[in-house]
């Protein structure tokens, strides 16, 4: 990609990208859909500070729901305060900018070396004037790896320098609101392994197709 697509990536000509809200199809139906499968020991929880439950031992799974106001980006500031992430695959459909610079933060404090980020393009005009700025701050850092695809996921999975491997998925979006929501965290590296391989062969796939623009780094 060069400096001027990347320039242009949200402004000039916005075709580089399927901009459609939730269009009826996508390239992604031809691909196979792919499982995951495994048995762990789990827990549960209704929580009101991440503290009250830490992070789940290897092998391990905790189930939240949350009914505050909350930012999905929490996880990670709480991640980072314990061990450093070493890589991190994130699949985002909502991201606003307060998210959007802790997350950048982190990265420049080294908290976090490396980010890819699958985003979603499933949006309308109007979100998507709000999180252009968000997306062009994602494009321009060296360390952040980023791509486009239909896409409704909400998840992430990292490796950290402790040799733990965490894995969210849930409802809600990196962004404020006071919805319930529930979430699901593990602590496995065959998860996140498998995180990183279904995002990879998601890109594979899109190669040479309007719906993917990446930053090749």
């Amino acid at each position: 990609m060069t400096d001027q697509t990347q320039l242009n990536l949200f402004g000039e000509d916005p075709d580089l990208i399927n901009v459609e809200k939730d269009p009826e199809k996508s390239g992604l139906e031809e691909m196979e859909d792919r499982a995951f499968v495994r048995y762990c020991e789990k827990h549960t929880a209704l929580i009101t500070k991440l503290a009250e439950l830490g992070l789940p031992a290897p092998g391990q799974q905790f189930r939240l729901v949350t009914r505050r106001t909350f930012n999905a980006i929490q996880f990670l500031e709480y991640i980072v305060e314990q061990e450093t992430i070493i890589d991190l695959k994130m699949a985002i459909y909502s991201i606003n900018f307060h998210a959007a610079k802790i997350l950048i933060n982190l990265v420049n404090a080294g908290k976090i070396q490396a980010v890819e980020i699958l985003m979603s393009n499933l949006r309308n005009k109007a979100h998507r004037e709000k999180e252009e700025i968000v997306r062009k701050m994602f494009l321009e850092h060296p360390r952040i790896n980023l791509f486009f695809a239909s896409s409704h996921a909400k998840t992430f999975s990292c490796q950290t320098a402790k040799g733990n491997f965490y894995t969210l998925e849930g409802s809600g979006n990196l962004a404020f609101n006071s919805r319930v929501e529930q979430y699901v965290i593990d602590n496995d590296k065959s998860l996140y392994e498998f995180s990183c391989s279904w995002m990879k062969d998601i890109k594979i796939f899109l190669e040479g197709k309007k719906e993917l623009e990446y930053t090749p780094k």
